[in-house]
């Protein structure tokens, strides 16, 4: 990507939508660094250990400030990244307009999305799999999950850019090709 305009590659969306594995597959696909906020919320639960729920809390935006460490500097030596969170528009948008503005960066959202009764079963499924690190809380949160996702319209940062909205209902509906197509030409373009 060097000497082209660097870009940030923004996979975001409610919980359960489906946004790290599509994130995870776009950064192996266009050889790109990923950064995920869960990732490194887990490395910190690792370090520093979990307890409740204000603690994983506290964790999820050091882990959010890290992504966008980890964003200024891939940046700043003219690389593009991908970086992974529902990342909620008042927080965040002015986040992305400093990077942007910063490294004359273009962006790319892509918005994965579904009903918030799919969501909701995911996430519970999810939890009960017992495959997320424990620090998560996923099955203390059930209650303020549900309330968070009764505003179902997708959360698209207002930072200008590509946006990609992606329905996640059906997984294997999805069109990963046609993600990966429309990205990559944005990728190439000054």
């Amino acid at each position: 990507m060097k000497n082209q305009q660097p870009k940030v590659i923004i996979v975001t969306g409610r919980p359960a939508s489906g946004k790290s594995t599509l994130a995870k597959w776009l950064s192996q696909e266009l050889e790109l660094p990923l950064v995920s906020k869960d990732n490194i919320r887990e490395i910190l639960f690792e370090r520093l250990g979990w307890k409740d729920r204000p603690w994983a809390q506290l964790l999820g935006r050091a882990s959010v400030d890290l992504m966008f460490y980890f964003a200024d500097a891939e940046l700043g030596v003219g690389n593009s990244i991908i970086m992974d969170n529902s990342f909620h528009p008042p927080i965040s948008t002015p986040r992305f307009q400093d990077l942007k503005e910063k490294f004359d960066a273009g962006s790319v959202q892509i918005i994965c999305h579904s009903t918030k009764e799919i969501l909701f079963e995911r996430f519970k499924a999810r939890a009960k799999t017992g495959n997320r690190h424990p620090g998560h809380g996923d099955n203390d949160v059930l209650d303020e999950l549900y309330k968070y996702l009764a505003d179902e319209k997708p959360q698209i940062l207002d930072i200008g850019g590509l946006v990609i909205e992606v329905d996640t209902t059906d997984f294997e509906k999805i069109d990963y090709q046609g993600i990966l197509k429309q990205v990559n030409s944005f990728l190439v373009e000054q």
